[in-house]
């Protein structure tokens, strides 16, 4: 499959690995939730590597995101860059709604989902 190793999600493990990638999406209910939620799922699961990685993700997915919209708030005093910016909210904005859903399904199929470009490995 791609040349990309599965590591599967023991049976007992895959509920919270699910929610943990949820859980970077709180964001858009508690303010910082995005990034405190997946901090504390981190801090209580360290003994289970699967779910610290999923925790890691979540946490980086999140400040990217928000480095990303920063940026384009930038370019968006340029007007010559206004497209530019409107693109980048629009390719974040899904990125940031579809990987922690894309990931979840994965995680209660009991395969662990890396995103692309911020993911981390257990």
């Amino acid at each position: 499959m791609n040349g990309t190793t599965v590591i599967p999600i023991a049976p007992e493990d895959r509920t919270m690995a699910a929610l943990t990638h949820l859980s970077g999406l709180a964001g858009y209910i508690i303010p910082f939730g995005g990034v405190l939620v997946p901090i504390i799922i981190w801090m209580v699961n360290k003994e289970v590597p699967l779910i610290a990685a999923i925790a890691r993700q979540a946490i980086i997915l999140n400040v990217a995101v928000f480095v990303a919209v920063c940026a384009a708030w930038v370019l968006l005093l340029t007007l010559i860059f206004l497209p530019v910016s409107i693109l980048i909210w629009c390719v974040v904005g899904i990125a940031a709604i579809a990987l922690p859903i894309m990931g979840a399904m994965k995680a209660n199929d009991g395969v662990f989902y890396r995103y692309p470009v911020v993911g981390a490995n257990p």
